[in-house]
């Protein structure tokens, strides 16, 4: 009977540790915005994204990890100008920035992929 009890302790420690967890999104956006290297790791590239063209039609567009222009997605001075908002849901994160009177309004989208967060693309409607 102890030896019974014993091997199912045994199997139920293991399960637990054997558990992954997932990467905090509050922890890796403050990497990701402060660290270059780090989030350039953590872009899904080619990074397929959606922006307006000059008849402001939203289109597609797809950039390679040469042409990727480093995010300060957590800039304290935007504030005056633009109003962030972070929506979290098990497998994905949008950031949107609605800008305030200035026709901004961006949402950046990260997906949880092997238990960390990656960004996946962005879409751009701004005016």
């Amino acid at each position: 009977m102890f030896f019974v009890f014993a091997m199912s302790l045994n199997t139920t420690i293991y399960a637990q540790s054997a558990k992954k967890t997932s990467e905090d999104f509050n922890v890796f956006f403050k990497k990701f915005n402060g660290d270059p290297k780090f989030q350039v790791s953590r872009v899904i590239f080619p990074l397929k994204y959606q922006m307006n063209n000059d008849d402001f039609e939203l289109s597609d567009y797809t950039m390679s990890k040469e042409s990727y222009k480093i995010l300060k997605l957590d800039n304290k001075a935007d504030e005056t100008h633009l109003k962030r908002t972070v929506s979290i849901k098990k497998n994905k994160a949008t950031i949107q920035q609605r800008g305030l009177n200035n026709g901004i309004y961006i949402d950046y989208i990260f997906e949880l992929k092997d238990d960390k967060w990656f960004l996946k693309t962005w879409i751009d409607q701004s005016t």
